[in-house]
């Protein structure tokens, strides 16, 4: 296949107007008005055989005459309410008897259009009670694996698919299947891989707008519109939003080959991301009711907040292990003459904190190592590279060093991922922190050859033909940096360029003074600063018996901000809490940067009910924030107040814990430590 053919059929691929087919499934029915509900502008073809109405006498009838004025009512009020994409029931009558439908309604651009789908017999009240026992036990699973499987499994009990598994997505949009339910005979795909363009990237934004993909009988003839656009600007109709959608040819064939007749997935967002979907397939049709759609819809839900939860825990283990670390190296401050001896001592610790094989730090024309590391050479060529590509004070990482211009350098020690940190300190000029992780070898099992076919008439993609397991070794790549890493590794090289900065202060001028007790970025007091505040608060406490508290405050779903609008919004979300909590605060008081998007206030000479009064006031403070269109800033709060005996790592440890908890208790709020 030549390249250029290949490239054009991929950017078809993605351009396939999947959202406008002209055309719904056949186990409901359409109806298209304009936006003040005055007009009926298009139906699908098959109305008559759903309400009694043929097209031509729908296409002249108001939409209150067709729906009848209740349900025009409550349709016009659906749009209107919170949740204006929620399913109705309503009830007509059709040639003298009494139908059941899920109507569900929604706007499309200038449109509002009305899908409706027949129900037969009762609601199933059953449900409630497998929602509510999902519910229960969704606290139990403390796995991301054990979790996943269960839901396989709930899901292909209620749904009665013959395989459903969970699909997730890679940094690169290539999708694995991490969990499986198969009834008896289904081929299984656990652990197989599925290449980003099975599902395009028109496709996956799709699942932002609707999360719930249903397909009950792929083989089914599609129904047109009638008319096949708007007779008003001739605009074909958006059904993004809806749930009759028609399947676009290429997916059916796709299917096809895949031996699947009935087919529904749901996506799964996690932190707002498009994390995976679950992937339920059958071999003959299955048209689920709407009310079991909507309960699995919800139960995956749930499962998304579990799973959260779940990951949260994990990158609060890494944040810990690394913290554990970096408050030894604070403590032990005072015992190095030079810095070369704090990679010494730490440097195998670290990296076992961060995977990685070997450790770099250098600041101008010093350099300390431990473990597998490219030779002085290559060390100052890869600095040189980072200072032409990389600007800034942010982390650079990459888990494909072939792909950049660094692999020369990294190939004798085989290092194929690099993460770099540049020390937030001006002079000398170059200062990084350089984690190496190795090669990692991966075997790949695929769903098929993933290498693409044209089909040479139509000039498109060809789905496979066979989903038979195909290998392929991938190298030349190390495990994903993850995010958590990337900020565990950031705090680090804040709390090295303090303590270089503090073992060569005599030869330092104002500015780098500055950087030993300030943060660069908020102006605030840094780590270093803070502590040695809450040390001499507690020596006047534990003399005088004057009371202090600290309050530890972290800001909510912080990573949105910058995997939204990007880490200069994320930075200027960081200086204006800062700027504002310092506002609230008395001058006997003081605030610091504690790491990350985490700080800390110290109350001096306040009692327990005092500082439950500050916390809560520094909480209502930033929940009052408007920065651009960023959204809403809140901030959770661990308070704990000092205790008779007690020293600053124990102080610091509750207020953290209190913290811990108010993130569990839901976040933007404030919980005291009673211990």
């Amino acid at each position: 296949m030549d390249e250029r053919e290949l490239e054009a059929a991929l950017e078809a691929c993605e351009r396939e107007p999947v959202h406008i087919p002209g055309a719904i499934q056949p186990h409901g029915a359409l109806v298209a008005m304009d936006e003040r509900l005055q007009e009926v502008r298009q139906v699908s073809a098959n109305l008559e055989s759903l309400l009694g109405v043929s097209p031509e006498d729908a296409l002249v009838m108001t939409p209150e005459q067709l729906f009848t004025r209740r349900w025009f009512n409550q349709i016009h009020t659906q749009l209107d309410s919170p949740n204006r994409y929620g399913a109705l029931i309503m009830s007509l009558r059709i040639r003298g008897r009494a139908q059941r439908f899920s109507l569900l309604p929604y706007r499309s651009g200038s449109r509002v259009v009305a899908e409706l789908e027949p129900i037969s017999g009762y609601p199933e009240r059953w449900l409630f009670g497998a929602m509510a026992d999902w519910q229960k036990d969704l606290s139990g699973y403390t796995t991301r694996d054990g979790l996943l499987r269960a839901l396989t499994a709930l899901v292909r009990e209620l749904a009665g698919y013959d395989r459903v598994m969970i699909y997730r997505f890679d940094e690169d949009w290539n999708g694995s299947v991490v969990a499986e339910s198969l009834a008896e005979g289904a081929d299984s795909y656990l652990g197989h891989h599925f290449p980003a363009s099975d599902i395009p990237e028109q496709v996956r934004r799709l699942y932002s707008i609707k999360r719930v993909r249903d397909i009950p009988d792929a083989t089914a003839q599609s129904v047109p519109l009638v008319p096949a656009s708007a007779p008003v600007d001739d605009s074909p109709l958006d059904l993004s939003r809806g749930i009759l959608r028609a399947v676009a040819p290429i997916h059916v064939s796709y299917l096809a080959n895949m031996g699947v007749v009935a087919s529904m997935s749901i996506a799964l967002h996690l932190n707002r991301r498009l994390w995976g979907l679950l992937a339920c397939h059958g071999k003959s049709p299955n048209i689920l009711s709407p009310a079991l759609r909507d309960a699995l819809r919800a139960m995956v839900q749930t499962a998304c907040f579990q799973l959260e939860l779940i990951q949260a825990r994990e990158e609060a283990a890494l944040i810990q292990r690394a913290n554990d670390s970096r408050e030894m190296l604070v403590d032990q401050r005072g015992e190095f003459s030079d810095w070369g001896e704090i990679v010494a001592r730490h440097g195998t610790a670290w990296l076992k904190v961060f995977h990685a094989g070997g450790l770099v730090l250098l600041a101008g024309d010093r350099v300390a190592t431990v473990g597998n590391v490219p030779g002085a050479d290559s060390i100052a060529a890869i600095v040189d590279w980072l200072g032409k590509h990389h600007s800034g004070e942010l982390a650079w990482s990459s888990r494909e060093l072939g792909r950049t211009g660094l692999a020369e350098f990294c190939e004798p020690v085989r290092a194929a991922g690099l993460l770099a940190v540049p020390l937030p300190i001006r002079s000398p000029r170059d200062a990084w922190l350089l984690f190496f992780r190795p090669e990692k070898s991966e075997t790949r099992i695929w769903a098929g050859n993933p290498d693409k076919a044209i089909d040479r008439q139509s000039g498109r993609l060809s789905p496979r033909q066979s989903f038979e397991s195909w290998k392929e070794t991938v190298r030349g790549k190390s495990a994903l940096w993850l995010p958590v890493e990337r900020r565990a590794a950031t705090d680090l090289a804040s709390d090295l360029a303090v303590l270089i900065a503090a073992g060569e202060i005599s030869r330092l001028n104002q500015r780098l003074e500055r950087l030993a007790t300030s943060d660069h970025l908020t102006g605030l007091w840094n780590r270093y600063r803070m502590e040695e505040a809450i040390d001499h608060e507690i020596s006047v406490a534990e003399r005088y018996g004057r009371p202090c508290a600290l309050a530890m405050f972290d800001i909510d779903h912080f990573k949105h901000f910058n995997d939204t609008w990007g880490h200069e919004a994320g930075d200027e979300v960081l200086a204006e809490v800062a700027r504002t909590v310092s506002t609230q605060l008395r001058d006997t008081d003081h605030v610091g940067r504690w790491g990350g998007e985490e700080f800390m206030v110290l109350a001096t000479n306040t009692a327990p009910e005092g500082a439950a009064h500050l916390a809560e006031r520094l909480r209502a403070a930033i929940a009052a924030l408007e920065i651009r269109d960023y959204g809403r800033v809140t901030a959770s709060f661990g308070l704990a107040v000092h205790q008779a005996g007690e020293q600053r790592r124990e102080l610091v440890k509750r207020a953290d814990l209190a913290l811990y908890a108010a993130k569990e208790g839901g976040r933007n709020r404030v919980e005291v430590s009673n211990d």
